[in-house]
């Protein structure tokens, strides 16, 4: 489903950002510092992907909006309109252009991914990642186990709110995301975070 699949994994650390981590306890307190006043967060996004020659492979739009735990939605406006839903439980991939949409379990054990910086769990970072902080702003995320979908993740705070979010694979292609319109802890109801499956599109469960 095209951008959808770059999406999923990227939302999977948001949603989970387990703060127990490898490194200096100083660095990893200030990341700590900046994450837990987060309980729901809203936001437009501009995310755009890059080859390790820095050629642009894919470049998106939309809104994003979290709260604890594990409610999201990642709606792509642009290029093309596409929804990523999840009430914590359940997890919907829907794609209007070709009239589908995937329903799977959501994932909590979300460490090897990016998801897991917005959920407020801040207790198994120790054995998922080693932080760095590059700067009063900037921290650095390696994972500290095999299996990643990412190599590094950097988080940067402008004003203590998320400003961006860098992802680097292993073959070093970079997922950039940007926010902008940044609110903290706005009151989302519960039914942003459920989807209506319309009566006129493939349904695709996915269970494993």
């Amino acid at each position: 489903m095209r951008l959808i699949q770059s999406i999923v994994p990227l939302i999977s650390l948001m949603l989970s950002f387990n703060i127990q981590a490898g490194g200096n306890a100083e660095d990893i307190q200030q990341l700590r510092n900046l994450l837990q006043p987060i309980s729901s967060l809203s936001a437009q996004f501009k995310q755009q992907v890059t080859d390790a020659d820095g050629f642009q492979l894919q470049q998106s739009e939309g809104l994003f909006q979290v709260a604890q735990p594990n409610n999201l939605r990642w709606i792509v406006e642009q290029p093309m309109p596409q929804q990523v839903i999840s009430n914590g439980l359940t997890l919907w991939l829907y794609d209007p252009d070709l009239e589908q949409v995937i329903v799977q379990p959501f994932d909590a054990s979300i460490e090897s991914t990016p998801a897991i910086l917005f959920s407020g769990d801040l207790t198994r970072l120790d054995s998922a990642y080693f932080i760095r902080q590059l700067s009063p702003d900037v921290f650095q995320l390696t994972p500290e186990q095999e299996g990643s979908l990412f190599s590094e993740l950097q988080i940067i705070f402008v004003d203590q709110l998320p400003a961006s979010i860098s992802l680097t694979d292993s073959l070093e292609q970079v997922t950039r995301i940007t926010f902008s319109d940044v609110r903290l802890n706005p009151s989302l109801p519960a039914a942003l975070f459920e989807f209506e499956i319309p009566g006129d599109i493939d349904v695709i469960n996915n269970d494993s």
